[in-house]
Order: structure tokens, then sequence, then C-alpha cells
């Protein structure tokens, strides 16, 4: 035997590093092939998402801007140049009143007559640009530009949201602030043009109007944050409906670090290509925020679902490195062997 034969890895090594790769990338394929029914369409996609982002602590809610509980992603960076200039230039800051600050900003974001388009799922500059100028804008883009409008004004807020759907892309993002002069949360939903009130006219908190839907209650008001905007429903039992068919599927979205990831290197390359890619990119940044669910009896089947979704994505994930290590040890092997390289 000569010296270079001597050398070259032994074929059994080479085998076994072939069998590791092809089983491996076998098990990938059935996995994502078992994924084929999440490619149908884009609410689908959001579902795959929301499973990667799914965290295993329940939503939390009693807490305020001075005791954020762990994980939570409070913005840590500075506004973009236009959000300051913004609250600068259309004076949507009123001092010592965290309340009117929030329908000011609300207002503003709400332009007269009838709305068009859908959604706009780009950066915080061109979602404002669009939504201000001409109209368009789904629930999701209000809600971020409303959070990176508000943070700019110094008011904290926190995202809601509810699917009708399995925790997946059919459902409804809105706003909570923080009102800090009388020590407590009110939700507002620019969006849909409302924020809600009890009879005495004071505006509720998220978990107070949903208490009052859970009991089925009549007397709550909707009170339009722009009068002279379109609103959403046209009758209040409407907009009732419309929330109470989302009861069961409640989830926050946790943090509000908006201008963090609006920033993020590998979002910004990304969502030059795809909203769906930008996304995963904010998740492989550590900058997108997590979901925590509002653990309830009627969403125990949901959540299983969805973990068991988090599950397959997780370790197509893992299973994909492998693959791709094992690869690399074959052909590493390989090209050994033809050169006569010791392994």
């Amino acid at each position: 035997m000569t010296q270079i034969e001597e050398a070259r890895p032994p074929a059994g090594v080479r085998r076994v590093w072939f069998w590791l790769f092809a089983m491996n990338l076998l098990v990938t394929i059935v996995l994502v092939g078992s994924l084929a029914p999440h490619f149908k369409d884009s609410a689908e996609l959001v579902r795959m998402r929301n499973a990667l982002l799914l965290q295993p602590e329940p939503a939390m809610y009693e807490w305020t801007p001075a005791n954020v509980p762990e994980g939570f992603a409070v913005e840590p960076a500075e506004p973009i140049p236009l959000y300051a200039d913004i609250v600068t230039r259309h004076g949507l800051r009123v001092e010592g009143d965290d309340w009117a600050t929030a329908l000011k900003i609300g207002q503003h974001l709400l332009v007269d007559g009838r709305r068009g388009g859908g959604a706009i799922q780009s950066d915080l500059a061109d979602t404002y640009a669009r939504i201000t100028e001409q109209g368009e804008g789904y629930c999701g883009d209000f809600a971020d530009s409303f959070t990176g409008l508000a943070t700019t004004a110094g008011i904290f807020s926190r995202p809601w949201a509810f699917s009708f759907d399995g925790f997946g892309g059919r459902g409804h993002i809105f706003n909570e602030i923080w009102d800090s002069q009388n020590a407590r949360w009110i939700m507002i939903d620019v969006f849909n043009n409302f924020y809600v009130t009890d009879t005495s006219g004071r505006p509720l908190s998220a978990m107070a109007f949903r208490d009052a839907l859970m009991r089925h209650q009549s007397d709550v008001k909707f009170a339009p944050v722009k009068p002279t905007a379109r609103r959403a429903f046209t009758h209040d039992e409407k907009a009732l409906e419309f929330y109470r068919r989302g009861l069961p599927e409640w989830y926050m979205w946790w943090g509000n670090n908006v201008f963090e990831y609006d920033r993020a290197p590998l979002v910004r390359m990304l969502g030059e290509t795809h909203r769906a890619l930008e996304q995963l990119g904010g998740v492989a940044a550590g900058v997108h925020p997590r979901i925590r669910v509002l653990e309830t009896s009627d969403n125990l089947p949901q959540r299983e679902t969805m973990t068991e979704l988090r599950v397959r994505l997780l370790a197509i994930v893992v299973l994909s490195l492998v693959t791709l290590i094992c690869l690399c040890a074959w052909l590493l092997m390989r090209r050994r062997h033809a050169s006569g390289i010791p392994a």
C-alpha cells in the first residue's frame, strides 16, 4: 500500500457522512413538505411567523412602564429624524396630558374622507407618508406609526392583537397607552377610528373593554378619535360583534421597539426583497417583538396547535444546519480522498 493510499480517509467514514447527510436531508424535506398548507396564502405565512415568535409564558397586562416585565422589548433607540420632526412641527405633544397627546397623534394619522388601499408593509417613513398622504394602510401599519409617534412624544404604548383563525394572519391589532397623569392604561384603535368609554365618558383600558365584552355589557360607548374622518363601523353593534369574534384569541406583542426594528441592517436589507424575508431577518437579528397569548380555556387547542407548529419550524432550522454540516464534511472527505490529504 502506498503512502498516499494510507493517507486517504477510510471509505467507511465517507459513507457515514454521506448517509448522515442523506437521512437528515430526507427528514428535512418531509418536514418542509408538511408545511405546504401554510404556503397557500399570506395569512398562513403570518401563522408560521407567529409560531416562531410565540413564547411559552402567558401575556401579562397588570404592569406599568415603571416595572416593565422581563423580555418586553422596550424601545432602546432614538426616534428617526422624520418622526421627531413630525411631532415638533405638528405640535403633537400636549404637555402634561398623555391622553390628549395620544388623541392628537391619532387624529394626525387619520385623513378626512374615505380611506383606500391595502397593507403598506414598509419602513416607518414610507408607512407614515402613505397613511397621511394617500390614506392607505392596514391596522398593523397604523399601530406601528402610532407607536413610533407616541414614543417620540414621550408616551409609552404597547400593542394588543387578536385573531379569528387560531393566531394566524386574520385578525386585528390596536394600541394601548399609559396615561401617566391618571396612572392607567387606555386603549385606542386608530385604524378603526375609535376609543371606548364607560357611561360617564371615561376611556377604558383594553382589558376593561374585554371584560365588558365578556359580560355582554351594552353600556360601553364608542367615541371617534377624529370625528371628521371615516369610521370603520357605522353602528356600534358591528364594532362590538367584530371584537367579540376575537375574544378567544387575544395576545400581546411583547415589545414596542419599532425604531430598533426599522433600523436593523438585516431588516433593511431583506426588506428590499419580500416582507416575509424582512420579518425573518428581524427574528434572526433578535429585534422582532415576541408574542405572548392571553391564556384562556377557550384558546388551549389553538395554543397547542401553534406550539406543535413552532416545534416543526425549529426542527427544520436545526436539521437544515445539521444537513449542511454533514454535506460539508462529506465533500471535504471526498476532496481529501481524491487528493490523498490525511483526514
